[in-house]
């Protein structure tokens, strides 16, 4: 699980403290947890992954699924 975080820096936000709709640029939330890819300067690509594309919650399939998208350039 720790190397599909390698090389990657994550921002966590509380959409309870935030709240999603404080944040139009990214879209809705419909699940959780939700990641966004940023460019370099910080701004959102549009390109996202959440909570349901692993299927069940468990180490491996979310390691297998997140590790790839995280290695996206």
């Amino acid at each position: 699980m720790l190397a599909a975080f390698e090389g990657v820096y994550l921002i966590r936000l509380s959409i309870e403290e935030w709240g999603y709709k404080n944040l139009p640029e990214f879209g809705t939330v419909d699940v959780v947890p939700i990641f966004y890819r940023m460019d370099a300067a910080g701004h959102p690509t549009g390109d996202k992954i959440d909570g349901g594309a692993w299927g069940e919650d468990t180490y491996g399939n979310i390691a297998d699924t997140m590790g790839p998208w995280f290695q996206q350039p």
